[in-house]
């Protein structure tokens, strides 16, 4: 029960630390408030945020509800991708239970989740992010002309830094040899389609390269096959077909073995289990086909 409630007031703190800036409300349980209540004065002040008005949003039609249910699954992949918050502390932010969370990414469709406790609480975080970013911006409008030039140069001058950074990377992974590969360029699988979607959220989040960079560097890949891959429901198999699960398990192995890091245990598992062909390039969604032989007394 203590081990509990620790990983819960831990998750509160790192939630706090992020929205100490956005102004956001911090939903928390009963059980972390009593355990926050005995922490240092300045970790009070984090959690306790401005209260949103209960006019915030039209009682018939909350500004929320303008994205349907996929665009919220794909803004949350896209977000916890940045690792800006982790999926724990953003749960817990958002006030959903992990399991009613890992039903609506599982589900599909505009309205595929609608009635889901997710739906609404992502949503909601999401359009109180974007409001902040216009007062943001609203700000950045007002300041004087040479000020504002001089900001915007700032972020371009880092945007383009990145940029190059990422580009630069780019081309040491293309040149990296994977020893495992044949004559014909193919390549043994051995991370699940769940741990390729894992990392491309990741590297995608860091914003060091562009989307179309990077599909380029898969082999000019079309976007829409990404689009279709990172979607997907999820599942071991799930994506084992498209194009991007094996041209990006090629990139994230060049991209170990230039920068020098070790295989994980997962990793050692999945060859141990998999043997010298790997996991199959085939779709599969975990559902399986059954025969029901006739019954001739009938």
């Amino acid at each position: 029960m203590e081990n509990a409630v620790q990983r819960e007031t831990m998750a509160v703190a790192e939630a706090a630390n992020v929205m100490a800036t956005t102004g956001d409300v911090l939903a928390i349980g009963p059980q972390a408030i009593n355990t926050l209540a005995h922490q240092p004065t300045h970790m009070n002040n984090v959690v306790e945020g401005p209260s949103e008005s209960d006019e915030e949003f039209d009682e018939d039609n909350p500004e929320w509800t303008k994205w349907n249910c996929n665009q919220i699954r794909t803004k949350i992949r896209n977000f916890l991708g940045t690792k800006e918050m982790t999926q724990t502390a953003f749960l817990k932010l958002c006030n959903i239970n992990s399991n009613s969370y890992y039903r609506f990414m599982n589900l599909k469709g505009p309205y595929g989740g609608c009635n889901n406790q997710t739906y609404e609480g992502a949503a909601i975080f999401f359009y109180r992010r974007e409001k902040k970013e216009k007062k943001e911006k609203a700000k950045l409008k007002a300041l004087k002309p040479k000020d504002r030039k001089r900001k915007a140069t700032e972020e371009k001058e880092e945007k383009t830094k990145k940029l190059k950074t990422g580009d630069e990377l780019l081309k040491k992974i293309h040149e990296v040899q994977v020893p495992e590969m044949d004559e014909e360029g193919n390549v043994p699988v051995y991370d699940d389609c769940d741990e390729i979607r894992n990392k491309i959220n990741y590297f995608l989040g860091e914003k060091i390269v562009t989307k179309a960079a990077f599909l380029r560097a898969l082999g000019d890949v079309n976007s829409n096959s990404l689009r279709s891959f990172m979607n997907l429901k999820r599942g071991a198999g799930s994506g084992a077909a498209n194009v991007v699960y094996r041209t990006a398990y090629v990139f994230f192995e060049k991209k170990r073995i230039l920068e020098g890091g070790k295989k994980t245990k997962k990793r050692l598992d999945n060859e141990a289990k998999q043997g010298r062909k790997g996991f199959p390039l085939r779709h599969d969604n975990g559902m399986r086909w059954v025969y029901v032989g006739k019954d001739e007394s009938v």
